[in-house]
């Protein structure tokens, strides 16, 4: 079910194209609130605002009843609906009642953090040779690296573990943990004698550049893993601070 205006990566989508898109992935579409409901797509105010916002309300406040009587259903906003779309996961939002009306509640690191973690996904993505050269990517040793990092980071039950937004910085692995959003880019490029420092600092400049200009709601904070074999220069964890980058091993990650 949709409500109010909706926008495909910031393009303005009549509703009939909107139930179009919907039916190519094999799911049906409604106007009414109903038990069949699964997923409401939660768009922009539109005409007139105050009875729209009365109208948007009605819809929200039926899933949230739904919610509280144990039968789950999914809200997303434009950009979850866009990710959708391309097939990447969205995040279910939290809805908050204010006074008459049903609000959908801002999240640490909107724009940054995607919808739930996906191993099988994160295979399958695209990497540049920047990536494969100076990050790993792509190699035994980056993808055991990696699952360090997930053993780690998923093993603490109370963590939300998630995937980079779609069209944010392509991180590995993302949470949040007191209310500060994480971004973790693992760094294990294949050794090669003196190279390997240099392709470090190469790894850090390119998370720094890769988040400097955005804009996310609340605290984010960039970080590179190591492996545990790494010497870790007082020159690169400068590098790093300079870059508003943290860096350090497996066992160093904030949790």
């Amino acid at each position: 079910m949709f409500t109010g205006k909706t926008r495909v990566d910031g393009e303005w989508v009549v509703r009939n194209k909107c139930f179009s898109r919907v039916q190519t992935l094999g799911a049906a579409h409604q106007n009414s609130f109903s038990r069949k409901v699964t997923l409401v797509v939660h768009g922009e105010l539109t005409g007139n605002v105050k009875d729209a916002e009365r109208e948007l309300s009605r819809k929200l406040l039926a899933v949230i009843e739904s919610r509280r009587a144990g039968r789950h259903i999914h809200v997303v906003d434009n950009a979850g609906y866009s990710d959708l779309l391309f097939g990447a996961p969205a995040q279910c939002r939290n809805l908050k009642v204010q006074g008459e009306y049903v609000t959908v509640t801002p999240e640490i690191g909107e724009g940054f953090l995607g919808g739930p973690f996906d191993r099988l996904r994160l295979r399958t993505r695209g990497i540049n040779r920047l990536e494969a050269g100076v990050l790993g990517r792509g190699t035994p040793r980056h993808e055991k690296l990696l699952s360090r990092l997930v053993e780690r980071v998923a093993g603490r039950g109370a963590l939300d573990v998630r995937a980079p937004a779609r069209r944010g910085p392509q991180f590995d692995l993302g949470w949040i943990s007191e209310r500060t959003a994480y971004g973790a880019w693992v760094a294990a490029p294949e050794p090669s004698g003196d190279e390997e420092a240099k392709r470090l600092a190469e790894a850090v400049e390119y998370v720094g550049r890769s988040a400097r200009s955005a804009a996310w709601h609340g605290q984010v904070q960039r970080v590179v893993v190591l492996e545990d074999a790494v010497d870790l220069s007082s020159g690169l964890r400068e590098k790093a601070q300079a870059s508003g980058v943290l860096i350090g091993k497996v066992k160093d990650v904030p949790r």
